[in-house]
């Protein structure tokens, strides 16, 4: 074997260890961004179960904290896994792994994800927290705890529907990477002799 190709090799396996790493890294991220956006979910449905008077502000009370800490985790830790796969997209595009279409399509849900976790409305510099997006605070949950007709709907919608198609945007994404490693890890591996296997 000659120098280039042993050169060839070992950069391969740097470039499969840095991808394994990349790997695990996006995992333990996407596994928090689902978890807050189900959290959110979950603390919806109860609150529409207590919205009644007294009960329900304390319970507004109550999970103001853990809302506001779960809209962190899930922005964040979307922010990361966008960026994680758009890196580990540059990285299979540079060393030719191959899964690149894979790669690019996780990518695009990933960010699909982030855009629905984003600010909709328009950005108020007295209160940048609170503003609508598939995350909200306690004091929203208060505001918009029922009604009827096409407020009950859009209520659903923004309470409901939106955090899960987060969470299912980073499903998809999710399932889209895991073909394209499953391939990149098979090419890669029929490229090394049976004794280095």
């Amino acid at each position: 074997m000659d120098e280039t190709e042993m050169l060839g090799r070992e950069a391969g396996r740097e470039h499969l260890a840095a991808l394994d790493v990349l790997r695990h890294a996006k995992n333990a991220f996407l596994w928090l961004s689902v978890v807050a956006v189900v959290f959110h979910v979950f603390l919806w449905i109860i609150f529409r179960r207590l919205n009644s008077g007294e009960g329900a502000s304390q319970f507004e009370q109550s999970i103001e904290w853990m809302l506001a800490i779960a809209g962190f985790v899930a922005r964040a830790s979307t922010l990361v896994v966008a960026g994680v796969f758009i890196v580990i997209l540059l990285l299979s595009l540079s060393a030719r792994l191959g899964g690149a279409a894979g790669l690019a399509k996780a990518c695009v849900w990933s960010l699909a994800a982030l855009a629905m976790l984003v600010p909709w409305a328009r950005i108020s510099s007295e209160d940048v927290a609170s503003i609508p997006s598939a995350i909200y605070g306690a004091d929203e949950l208060a505001k918009r705890g029922g009604g009827d007709g096409a407020d009950a709907f859009f209520t659903f919608v923004r309470f409901f529907l939106c955090p899960i198609l987060v969470a299912l945007f980073l499903g998809i994404a999710q399932h889209r990477f895991r073909s394209a490693y499953r391939r990149i890890t098979m090419a890669s591996s029929t490229k090394l002799p049976i004794r280095e296997l």
